[in-house]
C-alpha cells in the first residue's frame, strides 16, 4: 500500500505542470461558484444568465461554450442538462448539438486519461490480482455497452464514469465510441428542445427533468432485477 502511494506521488511530481493546471482550474471553479459566477449559474440552472454570459464572448462564444462543457465534465460535478439546453438556445439544434457533443467527448477523454495515468497504479496495488483480473475481464466484455447505456440517461452522464473507466483496462477507443453514441440522442434532443421550445417555455425544462428521473428509476430497477435474477440462476 505504501509502495502504491509512493508511486502515485512520484507520478504527480513527474507531471507537476499538468497537476498545477488542474489545481488552478479546480480552484477557479470553486471561486466561480461561491462568487456567483458561471458555475453558480450552472448549478442553479439560471438559463437566461448563462446564455447572456456566453453571448458576451461575441465571436468566441463557441470556444467559450466548448471550454465550459469540458470543465463541467472534468472538474465540476454539475448535471449537464442545462448546458445542452443553452447550446440549443444560442447556436441552434445542429451546431449546438455538435459542439456540445464534441466538448463532452473531449472532457470524457481527459477524465479517462487522468484516471488511467494517476489512478491505475493505486488500483493494481489495492485490489487482489484475481479480483482485478475478473473485473478487467468483465469490463472488456461488457464495459462499452454498460457505458453506452449509462450515457443515455441525463442523470448518469456525469464523467465520474469516465474516471472509473480509466481505472479499468477499457480501451480509449471504446470510451470514445460508447460516449459518442450514448450521448448523441440526449444531446441533440436537448439542444432541439432548447432551440425550439424551452427558449419560450422554460417550464418544459423541468418537465424533461421529471421524465429523466422516472427513466433513471426504471433503469436502476431493471439493472437490480437482472442482477437478482442472475444470482438466483447461479444458486440453482
Amino acid at each position: 500500500m505504501k509502495r502504491g502511494f509512493r508511486n502515485f506521488i512520484n507520478q504527480l511530481k513527474k507531471h507537476w505542470l499538468f497537476v498545477l493546471i488542474l489545481i488552478i482550474l479546480f480552484t477557479w471553479v470553486i471561486y466561480s461558484y461561491f462568487s456567483e459566477g458561471i458555475f453558480y449559474l450552472l448549478a442553479t440552472s439560471d438559463i437566461d444568465s448563462i446564455v447572456a454570459f456566453i453571448n458576451s464572448f461575441g465571436w468566441l462564444a463557441v470556444v467559450a461554450f466548448i471550454l465550459i462543457v469540458v470543465l463541467e465534465v472534468v472538474i465540476a460535478p454539475i448535471p449537464p442538462l442545462v448546458l445542452y439546453v443553452v447550446g440549443g438556445i444560442i447556436f441552434g439544434t445542429f451546431l449546438g448539438g455538435t459542439i456540445t457533443l464534441f466538448g463532452n467527448v473531449l472532457g470524457a477523454v481527459i477524465a479517462f486519461l487522468i484516471a488511467r495515468k494517476f489512478g491505475r497504479n493505486l488500483v493494481e496495488r489495492k485490489i487482489s490480482k484475481r479480483l482485478r483480473g475478473s473485473f478487467d475481464k468483465f469490463t472488456k466484455k461488457y464495459g462499452g455497452w454498460a457505458l453506452f447505456l449509462i450515457r443515455l440517461n441525463p442523470f448518469t452522464t456525469s464523467d465520474l464514469f469516465s474516471y472509473l473507466a480509466g481505472l479499468t483496462k477499457m480501451r480509449l477507443r471504446t470510451l470514445i465510441i460508447s460516449t459518442t453514441f450514448g450521448l448523441i440522442p440526449l444531446v441533440y434532443i436537448q439542444t432541439y428542445l432548447g432551440d425550439v421550445f424551452i427558449r419560450d417555455n422554460p417550464f418544459l425544462f423541468f418537465l424533461f427533468i421529471i421524465v429523466s428521473i422516472i427513466y433513471l428509476a426504471l433503469f436502476l430497477y431493471g439493472l437490480w432485477y437482472l442482477i437478482l435474477r442472475k444470482k438466483k440462476t447461479k444458486k440453482r
